[in-house]
């Protein structure tokens, strides 16, 4: 947000020193990947509402050639126009036909040959009557965001994003191959990109709050993480001492103070301070950041406040025990966690909340049946993707079960139910969970389905991703909030893995 403020110029330089040290520093890792570019009439990203259009997450729709159609276009795409998207894949079992990604898992950022994915996120934010695709970084808050593409205009329901001229999307190729995971990708350097002038300056960007829209009530999920007191207020003039951070919070007064604090910061979210519902806006090394969002919030007639806090969870990887021989040895996944929350869904279930109470609790019942089980996180950070999947693999898993909450878009609420995915192994895995839940549950039955996501592909034993429920579904999202039914998800899961073990 501090962005906003800055003069284009200024912006400018940033853009292209931050660039500068990531050209003449390549990460190892993506010396490994490759990419492999999709053809443009076979993809499209889409800003896909939630909450009536309070605010907007990314979705990638992907179709298989001559298959079923994944969607429809209506518009015209030149840039002069928003063009409406039909998401055709919702009304039919598109197993084989069309990929959907609606989160990290399936998609990120890639520039200049180098994988951002890490120091970036995607993600889609209001600018006056128009909806833009960003790389916004979760590392180093002082550079710049990237802008990837926009939609044009606003309209309701789903809008494709237009991309700016030299991006494309590509599948990531690793040894060479293909993977399901699609890039967002520009092969020049974003120095050079900016000082072009093809994307909008930032600087010059307002935003327009949507109108307000009450918000489902929730009761809250069952979590394993509790909340700590934050230390006393730093005063206004004050900077804060080592290791301590200016939290931006905003008391919630009514059902609509969350959606009002997302058209100014999409990715606020609703927490619990010294006992009080507040919506945290951001978390701030430097008093100057805080103070502007805080001023922005202000200017919209929000009783904003900074406190204290201390540092935030970082990246983090996963140190794998000292196992005893003989071991059956399970790796858990809980899905996102730290500062990449996953879906958001009806009230504000986020993936990363569903996905670690459940693994939790899947984890207590294997426990109790004498298997050795390995998390990849227990408590709310955020883990990479490749530290993940070379976890599990460092500890010869017997299996790896990723976790997560689907979601698809609050305007389809009627879609709930039970996905299970694998990618070559783990289907007989895939197919005993996938069975376990549907006899432990009411749930819906969508399928036990191939994908080549990330932690799949590159895991060395059977490995699946169960997607547990749609956050966005009326059903599914009530369920989340029933300690007994996320329960019984859990134990079904365990059962599954069991069954599979022969236990």
């Amino acid at each position: 947000m501090a962005l906003l403020s800055r003069p284009l110029n200024t912006l400018m330089t940033t853009a292209a020193i931050v660039l500068a040290g990531i050209t003449a520093a390549p990460m190892a890792r993506a010396q490994e990947f490759g990419q492999q570019p999709i053809d443009p009439n076979l993809a499209v990203a889409i800003a896909s509402p939630v909450r009536d259009g309070a605010f907007y997450n990314l979705m990638i729709l992907e179709q298989i050639p001559n298959r079923q159609q994944c969607w429809q276009e209506q518009g015209q795409g030149d840039g002069n126009g928003p063009v409406a998207i039909d998401p055709l894949l919702l009304n039919f079992d598109f197993t084989g036909a069309c990929d959907r990604k609606t989160d990290g898992n399936g998609y990120s950022v890639r520039v200049n040959g180098q994988d951002l994915g890490v120091q970036y996120r995607l993600e889609v934010s209001a600018r006056q009557n128009d909806l833009v695709l960003f790389a916004r970084p979760t590392r180093d808050r002082s550079a710049p965001p990237i802008e990837i593409g926009r939609t044009h205009g606003r309209t309701n329901g789903f809008l494709k994003i237009q991309l700016n001229p030299g991006w494309q999307m590509a599948h990531r190729l690793y040894n060479g191959q293909p993977t399901g995971h699609i890039y967002l990708t520009h092969d020049a350097p974003l120095d050079v990109r900016y000082a072009e002038g093809t994307a909008p300056a930032l600087s010059q960007a307002t935003t327009t709050p949507p109108p307000p829209s009450t918000p489902a009530q929730t009761s809250p999920l069952p979590t394993p993480a509790q909340t700590s007191p934050l230390p006393t207020p730093p005063p206004p003039s004050s900077t804060t001492p080592s290791g301590n951070y200016y939290r931006v919070i905003v008391p919630i007064t009514s059902g609509s103070t969350l959606d009002q604090v997302r058209a100014i910061e999409p990715q606020a979210f609703r927490t619990t301070v010294n006992g009080q519902s507040v919506v945290q806006v951001g978390l701030f090394r430097e008093q100057q950041r805080a103070d502007e969002i805080y001023n922005a919030l202000v200017a919209a007639n929000l009783p904003a406040k900074i406190v204290g806090a201390s540092a935030p969870a970082v990246a983090s990887t996963p140190v794998v025990p000292t196992i005893p021989q003989g071991s059956v040895v399970v790796v858990l996944d809980p899905g996102h966690g730290g500062q990449d929350p996953g879906a958001v869904g009806i009230g504000g279930l986020t993936d990363k909340q569903v996905a670690l109470t459940i693994a939790t609790r899947v984890q207590q019942q294997l426990q109790a049946a004498g298997i050795t089980v390995l998390m990849t996180r227990s408590t709310d950070v955020f883990v990479d993707l490749d530290a993940r999947a070379q976890f599990a693999n460092r500890a010869h898993a017997d299996a790896f079960v990723s976790i997560h909450g689907n979601a698809i878009n609050m305007s389809r609420p009627d879609i709930n139910g039970l996905e299970t995915y694998y990618y070559s192994s783990g289907e007989r895995l895939a197919r005993s969970i996938h069975a376990s839940v549907l006899r432990n549950t009411d749930m819906s039955d969508r399928g036990v389905r191939t994908a080549r996501y990330y932690v799949l592909v590159n895991t060395t034993m059977p490995s699946v991703l169960v997607e547990t429920g749609f956050l966005t579904g009326s059903v599914d999202a009530a369920r989340f909030r029933d300690p007994a039914a996320v329960n019984r998800i859990a134990d079904g899961i365990a059962r599954g893995i069991l069954n599979y073990l022969g236990r």
